[in-house]
């Protein structure tokens, strides 16, 4: 293994979030321990220098919550790297987005699942919530120096049907660079369960419309080619349709790479190559390029190669074109 190949690092500041949303189940684990801190995260991004990274992407829950975000989002951009962060917007008004703005943040995403307002509210469990996504796209786009504001959207059975209709609202609005599609996922905070879509309290969630599911695949991939603003590939869009329709399917041709291209901290400072597999070390007790090179790191580097599984890393964060025409 190439220890100086390319990876992304994503760390999860906190397990923190001010919304009740029916794709996530962070909120409903308030009080749960959260270890990092400023310190311990600037230390984790001094030690990038001994890999090649695409870029730091921070998480959470939200993790503009966590109070010294944008002092952790600065000492990325100060050491060269591409800081991405993707919020619910709920934090940003007019004198945070000037902070946003001089933390050096590269792309911030804003988590939008409609282009109307109850929807998106009902998906997001707060209401308001997305009129504070339209101010926050004004506050920002009035002191964008290079910031791209994208949009984040979740594909589920409660979106299908506006899912174009949002695609063309953020086509309309020049203040938005693109818009990134995800395919809805076991809710986070959940226990691991690769038939959760089969679940009475999943249900609302999944698509069964297999007709409808394959028309609005070839239609973006349509828009995509045409040149509208949509982040995915066409091969991407192309797994989602197949991970909809027939979701035991393992998505990719060939094995999965996420255990030499991903490494994710989360807010206890435990390191994992997938979410799916087991932690491979803790950042408070080895440094991170040790736990990289570690026999664990091996071992689950394995197991990753053996899996069959589709997951939210592989199918959403770090999809892999395999399809060079894409």
């Amino acid at each position: 293994m190439n220890d100086r190949e390319r990876i992304e690092l994503g760390i999860s500041l906190n397990n923190s979030c001010n919304f009740h949303c029916q794709m996530c189940h962070i909120w409903s684990q308030d009080g749960s321990e959260n270890r990092l801190n400023l310190e311990k995260c600037c230390s984790v991004i001094e030690e990038l220098s001994k890999f090649k990274v695409k870029s730091v992407r921070l998480s959470g829950g939200d993790p503009l919550l966590t109070p010294w975000a944008l002092d952790l989002a600065k000492y990325i951009h100060r050491k060269g790297y591409s800081c991405v962060v993707t919020t619910n917007g709920s934090m940003i008004t007019e004198s945070f987005a000037k902070r946003i703005i001089a933390a050096g943040i590269s792309n911030l995403n804003l988590s939008l699942d409609s282009y109307t307002a109850g929807l998106h509210d009902r998906i997001r469990g707060a209401i308001g919530s997305y009129q504070k996504i339209i101010e926050a796209i004004g506050y920002l786009n009035a002191r964008s120096n290079g910031l791209h504001i994208g949009i984040n959207t979740v594909i589920s059975n409660l979106n299908l049907h506006e899912i174009i209709p949002l695609m063309e609202m953020v086509q309309a609005d020049t203040r938005i660079d693109h818009i990134y599609f995800m395919a809805v996922m076991q809710p986070f905070g959940t226990s691991l369960d690769h038939e959760w879509f089969q679940k009475d309290k999943f249900q609302s969630l999944w698509p069964k419309d297999v007709k409808n599911i394959d028309s609005l695949f070839k239609r973006l991939i349509n828009f995509k080619k045409s040149g509208y603003k949509i982040n995915n590939s066409s091969a991407q869009l192309r797994t989602f349709c197949d991970y909809f329709v027939n979701p035991f399917d393992f998505t990719k041709k060939n094995k999965c790479t996420l255990g030499q291209q991903a490494l994710e901290i989360n807010q206890l400072g435990d390191v994992y190559l997938c979410y799916d597999h087991e932690c491979i070390g803790n950042i408070f007790n080895e440094n991170l390029y040790e736990i990289w090179r570690s026999e664990k790191a091996n071992a689950v580097r394995q197991k990753i190669n053996d899996c069959r599984q589709n997951c939210n890393l592989l199918i959403n964060c770090y999809f892999e074109d395999e399809d060079v025409s894409a």
